[in-house]
């Protein structure tokens, strides 16, 4: 549904387009707040919060007609829109000031994204969807009973949020780069990175997501239980739930459904890693560019190699003793100063070891197979793969969906990693643990990407 046709009031907006929109915003949420502290909010009290606003702001009316700025008109005003239900005669006989459900939601939006903080928005997405998927596969669980309303679009919503800030993650570095480029002496620079918030704020997120531990595990298994979910009997439930929720057929639920579920599973296995390889490839380039920034600011914009490989290539040239005249004039120009300072190392006494004197050679020992083995499939496994076995099953798995098998000429193929993809699945397609079948033709196909040979993927 179309959200004017939702509201049905095409001046729902109007105070937010008119010359004191700013006012009339914080008499919205003025009277929002004031309503959650009162039973019942009356129009005396209404009218007294917002001429106490008014007065404190130092606002008097206008003499425009059309935009006066005193609480009855404004009231009047919150009427007209929609914001305010119209008046109802209260118990006391005075009237009462109900503001609407739609003007609530909407300012509480408001609100929220004005006062959002940036401060571990992205890890409180990952942990809730870890909570959400853990709680599904709990006997006692009061998810279970309603499964799509309080298991499937919870999920959904998070994910929604997390890939937002994931593109804010990914704007913010622009503008971080942008400031830096406008910077003209080396002063405001480092007063920049010592007192910047965003650029804490940004990197402290970012490298919590990216090096704690628990990430990588919550994420692995928030993955996995999704396929099982996919799969087992609540996702039946699920669609049922959809079903007459929407008010629509089973099939038409079960592709809505359907649809979510590949759009998790899509996100979390390849949208997620390609985004933050993006990130980080893009603050390289900003600790590349603020490294470069550096250089030339303390330069004062020459290039320090530049010009003394040109003065000792011309002082090479020269012959001994202009060479060794040259020289002695250079090491006039530059004035070298000793500096030395005491710290604590200076007062620390030398402590002998506990095993001076000892045996402290290391013991030769041999490994057998086994162990070898075992150490060399340890390091195979600690690497990291962007292809491995695991993640081309992930991208296999979204791609099939429902479907029994598919083949590249049916589907669209837009980006180099996807080419990768399948051709990883023919390198794996002779492996036990890979859970899918390739079947190679001869016939080739042209994508956007690259020409390869057509393939059909099917599960074992």
């Amino acid at each position: 549904m179309n959200f004017f046709d939702y509201i049905r009031n095409d001046s729902f907006f109007k105070p937010l387009n008119l010359k004191y929109r700013r006012v009339y915003y914080d008499c919205i949420q003025i009277l929002i707040e004031r309503a959650k502290e009162l039973p019942v909010l009356y129009e005396s009290d209404a009218k007294d919060s917002i001429t106490i606003y008014l007065r404190n702001e130092e606002i008097s009316a206008s003499e425009d007609s059309d935009a006066l700025l005193q609480a009855g008109e404004i009231l009047s005003l919150f009427r007209e829109c929609g914001w305010l239900l119209p008046r109802e005669i209260g118990r006391n006989g005075e009237y009462v000031v109900d503001i609407s459900t739609d003007c609530r939601r909407l300012m509480d939006f408001l609100r929220r994204m004005t006062e959002k903080t940036d401060e571990g928005e992205m890890s409180n997405r990952i942990f809730a969807m870890y909570d959400i998927i853990r709680s599904a596969f709990d006997e006692d669980s009061v998810r279970r009973e309603r499964p799509y309303t309080n298991i499937l679009l919870p999920l959904l919503n998070n994910e929604t949020e997390l890939k937002n800030e994931l593109t804010d993650l990914k704007n913010s570095i622009a503008g971080i780069m942008k400031a830096v480029i406008a910077f003209q002496d080396i002063n405001s620079f480092g007063q920049f990175i010592i007192r910047d918030e965003m650029l804490d704020h940004f990197f402290r997120e970012y490298f919590f997501i990216k090096n704690n531990g628990l990430i990588p595990a919550q994420l692995s298994y928030i993955k996995g239980k999704l396929r099982v979910l996919r799969q087992g009997e609540m996702c039946d439930k699920m669609i049922r739930e959809c079903s007459e929720m929407r008010e629509m057929s089973y099939e038409a639920a079960q592709e809505r459904v359907e649809k979510y579920f590949a759009e998790l599973q899509h996100f979390l296995s390849v949208e997620y890693e390609s985004n933050m390889e993006m990130i980080d490839s893009r603050i390289n380039t900003y600790y590349n560019l603020a490294n470069t920034r550096i250089m030339l600011m303390a330069g004062n914009g020459i290039r320090l190699e530049a010009v003394l490989h040109d003065f000792l290539t011309a002082v090479s040239k020269l012959p001994e003793d202009e060479r060794d005249t040259a020289m002695e004039k250079a090491a006039d120009c530059a004035r070298v100063v000793n500096q030395k300072y005491i710290g604590y190392k200076s007062f620390e006494k030398n402590r002998r070891a506990k095993n001076e004197g000892e045996n402290i050679g290391l013991a030769a020992e041999e490994l057998s197979e086994e162990e070898k083995a075992a150490q060399t499939e340890h390091l195979f496994q600690s690497a990291p793969n962007r292809f491995s076995v695991e993640r081309v099953s992930n991208f296999l798995d979204v791609q099939l969906g429902n479907e029994k098998k598919i083949s590249i000429k049916e589907k669209k193929v837009h980006r180099k990693e996807e080419i990768l993809m399948y051709a990883a699945a023919m390198v794996y397609a002779r492996n036990k643990e890979f859970p899918y079948d390739v079947q190679l033709s001869e016939e080739m196909v042209e994508t956007e990407a690259a020409d390869i040979t057509n393939v059909t993927v099917s599960r074992r």
